[in-house]
């Protein structure tokens, strides 16, 4: 026999007994939450629900946690561990253990304890559909009626199996609820998805071809499901399903054939249908926010942004998000192609303060890191290389966004194996993430020798950068 489960076992009663040592001993309203994280990529998780962080919790010298929920709504949480994050099922009485090995943070999450069966049905369903992705994606390139045939063989699978499940172990309400939306979500997402991934005909050519009956399943969806919306499946469906029936509705009245994310008129549509079919607030505002930013980030017609703005702003209840929209869409402005760099300070590593524009001198790419995200801090460094290599003409200044000293960063460089040559921080970090919209981190800048602008939201993994690039050489 292995000794693993033995020695995981032992970890998970020392564990129990050290949190009863503790006086943590669960009560009828209680539920317990512990584990061990291999290979943590910080010091502690970060426990949250929704967009509310619940708790902090560090992990032990030997990477272990405990944590009691005590006065809480039964449901789904996610716990952070500085790189990836997981959802886990928590009720009333619950006693649940994790063991996760971060270099395969998925793959290797294994729940034990009271409330395992539940959760570890839920990671293996997560997985399954990821696994069946690339499945999905050759079957859409299927008649429409083979497609549906194949992918409702896949739906009624997983039905069958979850059937099974409940009839051998029970299954609480919460958990059917979960399960259900994921099996369903997730089938409902790939029938919208069919007109976007089919490549044989333009998306309005397939919209006219597909059966009378393709999109029945619509009549099933519930807009206001306040228990799924955090739910991955769920939020991922809504938001490609509004793409889908804002780019049917947009083709009633436009001469466009193709899907362009970047239309106004479609994005607007977009708005409108989010405002007639939703009615919870939360979910209405969080779609109307996310594709909102969505187009922000897209779009190189600064002259839209206003427009969507006055439809979101009339829209939205949330304060805070049309504040943040606002402060966006003024950033976008400064950054307009053709207006100079805005004017930031920068340090440089021998602590010497510049203007941002002033370490220009040649045609340049400007880029940003985190020191959170270990992994675009690597890919960002190596891709510039290989670019510095085949354009020579080009410059590329690396900013670290964090509020760090020279030496700090000169350190983080060295422990990643990289050289500190042209690697800059900002003097006032917040203020200049917002002055230059630097979201997501992967944006770059392409400037011209004089610090104009050319593009705001190039990226250096997107093969197009490179045309840009020759573009601007060959000037």
């Amino acid at each position: 026999m292995s000794l693993r489960p033995i020695l995981y076992s032992i970890i998970c009663l020392s564990v129990l007994v050290s949190c009863k040592k503790d006086n943590n001993v669960i009560e009828e309203s209680s539920a317990f939450f512990g584990g061990q994280i291999i290979n943590p990529s910080s010091n502690h998780i970060i426990i949250f629900k929704s967009s509310d962080i619940i708790d902090t919790v560090y992990l032990d010298s030997k990477n272990r946690f405990k944590y009691n929920f005590k006065n809480f709504e039964a449901g789904l949480y996610n716990f952070y561990d500085g790189k990836e994050s997981q959802a886990f099922l928590i009720q009333p009485n619950d006693s649940i253990m994790i063991r996760v090995n971060t270099m395969e943070f998925d793959e290797s999450l294994v729940f034990n304890g009271i409330g395992e069966k539940e959760n570890n049905y839920l990671i293996n369903l997560f997985l399954e559909t990821e696994k069946q992705e690339q499945e999905v994606l050759e079957i859409s390139q299927l008649k429409p009626e083979a497609f549906d045939e194949k992918l409702s063989k896949i739906r009624q699978e997983k039905l069958d199996k979850l059937a099974k499940f409940k009839l051998r172990y029970g299954a609480s309400e919460l958990f059917t609820v979960f399960a259900l939306a994921n099996i369903n979500y997730n089938y409902y997402y790939s029938k919208e998805a069919y007109p976007f991934i089919n490549y044989s005909k333009s998306e309005s050519e397939l919209f006219k071809d597909l059966p009378k009956d393709f999109f029945d399943f619509r009549e099933e969806i519930d807009y206001n499901n306040n228990v799924l919306k955090d739910y991955r499946p769920y939020i991922s469906f809504l938001r490609f399903h509004f793409n889908n029936i804002a780019l049917q509705e947009h083709f009633k009245h436009s001469e466009d054939d193709i899907y362009n994310n970047q239309s106004l008129e479609y994005n607007l549509d977009k708005l409108d249908l989010i405002e007639n079919k939703i009615t919870d607030t939360f979910i209405k505002n969080r779609l109307l926010y996310y594709n909102m930013i969505k187009f922000i980030n897209a779009s190189k017609s600064v002259d839209d942004y206003d427009k969507l703005l006055k439809s979101f702003s009339q829209k939205s209840t949330n304060n805070k998000q049309k504040l943040k929209a606002n402060h966006l869409v003024n950033s976008y402005k400064r950054l307009k192609p053709g207006n100079t760099i805005p004017d930031v300070m920068v340090i440089d590593k021998n602590e010497n303060t510049l203007h941002l524009k002033d370490i220009i001198s040649k045609p340049s790419i400007v880029y940003f890191w985190d020191v959170k995200d270990r992994y675009h801090l690597k890919v960002c460094h190596q891709r510039a290389k290989e670019l510095k290599n085949k354009y020579p003409e080009f410059d590329f200044k690396a900013i670290c966004v964090n509020p760090i000293s020279s030496k700090e960063q000169a350190s983080i460089l060295q422990r990643n194996n990289l050289v500190y040559k042209d690697e800059y921080h900002f003097e006032n970090a917040k203020k200049a993430i917002e002055f230059l919209s630097i979201k997501p981190i992967n944006k770059v800048f392409i400037l011209d020798k004089n610090a104009v602008i050319v593009n705001p939201k190039a990226n250096m993994f997107d093969i197009s950068i490179e045309k840009e690039m020759l573009s601007l050489i060959n000037q």
